[in-house]
C-alpha cells in the first residue's frame, strides 16, 4: 500500500499509519470475511498499487493504539491470541483481543463513531463475534458471550446533557449471548463463501461479481414524485409503480424522478475502488 503525505505531516506519523497486508496468502481473517468477495480480492490483488493518504488513516492509528495499550495489562485473560481453521484450500483466522476462559467471554476493543450507536448498527460486530466464537469452539474452547467495548471518538458531553437518546458516556458496550443456532448458521455461510471466494480468485478483476447491496452499504432505489417548478419532492416512494400512479393521479405537472441507491462504502470507505469496475460505472451514472 502506498501511503502519501499531502499535508506534509511528520514522518513518524506517516510510518505509524503505514500498514502491512492484513492477511497472509491463503488466509482470511474474521474481519476480512465481513467484506464482499470483490473487495477482498481486489484489495489483495492490488495491495502494492492502492494509494491512501496518511491523514485519512488517523482513526486506524487510534484503533491500533487502543489495542496496544490494553494488551499490556494483565487481567487474567488471554490477549491477542490467534486461532485458525482450515476450510477448503484456505485458512480462516481470528485474533482475539481478550478471552476470559473461566466465564467463556470474548472481548473486542473498538473505536467507533457516535453514529454506530445512533443507528444501532451492530450487525458487523455481531458477525465478527460469532466468527470468533465459532473458531474458539472448533479449537475446543467454550464461548458463552461476546462483549464489544468501544470508545466513541466523536462523543459530545453537551449533546449527552440535552439529548435523552444520546450516549451518556464516551464508552459503550455491545454484547450478546452466543446461541448455538447462530453459530451453526454462521458456519454454513462461511463454508459456502470460501469456495466461492476461491473460485473468484481465478477470474479477471472485471468478471468478479460486485459486492452485495448490504456489503456496499447501499440503500434501496427511491422514486420521487416531483412537481414542476418545485425542488422538494411531493412524496418519495420505494416502488416505481407507486410513484408513477401517484404522479399520473396528481396531474400533468407531476413527474417521477429516479433516485438510484447510494453505495456509501464504495464512495468513502473502499480502498480498492480505483480498480473496481462497479464503482467506476456507478460514478459514471451519477
Amino acid at each position: 500500500m502506498i501511503v502519501t503525505n499531502k499535508l506534509k505531516l511528520p514522518m513518524a506519523f506517516v510510518k505509524a499509519v503505514s500498514t502491512e497486508k492484513h492477511n497472509k496468502e491463503g488466509e482470511f481473517s474474521a474481519t476480512t470475511l465481513l467484506k464482499g468477495c470483490k473487495d477482498i480480492i481486489l484489495t489483495d490483488r492490488h495491495w502494492d498499487e492502492i494509494e491512501v493518504d496518511a491523514a485519512d488513516r488517523v482513526w486506524a492509528l487510534f484503533g491500533s493504539t487502543l489495542h496496544k495499550i490494553l494488551e499490556e495489562f494483565d487481567d487474567g485473560n488471554f490477549h491477542e491470541e490467534k486461532f485458525t481453521l482450515k476450510v477448503e484450500n484456505s485458512v480462516i483466522t481470528g485474533t482475539i483481543d481478550s478471552y476470559d476462559m473461566v466465564n467463556g467471554v470474548v472481548y473486542d476493543w473498538k473505536t467507533a463513531s457516535i453514529w454506530k450507536t445512533k443507528f444501532k448498527d451492530f450487525k458487523d460486530w455481531h458477525r465478527q463475534g460469532l466468527t470468533y466464537a465459532w473458531l474458539l469452539r472448533k479449537n475446543g474452547l467454550e464461548v458463552n458471550k461476546c462483549r464489544f467495548v468501544a470508545l466513541l471518538k466523536d462523543h459530545s458531553k453537551s449533546k449527552a446533557r440535552t439529548d435523552e437518546e444520546y450516549p451518556i458516556s464516551p464508552v459503550i458496550t455491545y454484547e450478546f449471548d452466543v446461541m448455538d443456532e447462530e453459530v451453526e448458521q454462521l458456519e454454513k455461510e462461511l463454508l459456502e463463501k470460501i469456495p466461492i471466494l476461491e473460485a473468484y480468485y481465478k477470474l479477471p478483476d472485471d468478471e468478479i461479481p460486485p459486492c452485495t447491496k448490504e456489503e456496499r452499504w447501499a440503500d434501496d432505489d427511491k422514486y420521487a414524485v416531483m412537481k414542476k417548478g418545485v425542488k422538494k419532492a411531493v412524496k418519495v416512494c420505494d416502488s416505481e409503480d407507486e410513484a408513477n400512479a401517484l404522479a399520473e393521479e396528481s396531474g400533468p405537472n407531476f413527474y417521477v424522478e429516479h433516485r438510484p441507491a447510494i453505495s456509501r462504502k464504495c464512495l468513502d470507505y473502499c480502498d480498492c475502488k480505483q480498480f473496481c469496475n462497479f464503482y467506476k460505472n456507478m460514478i459514471k451514472g451519477e
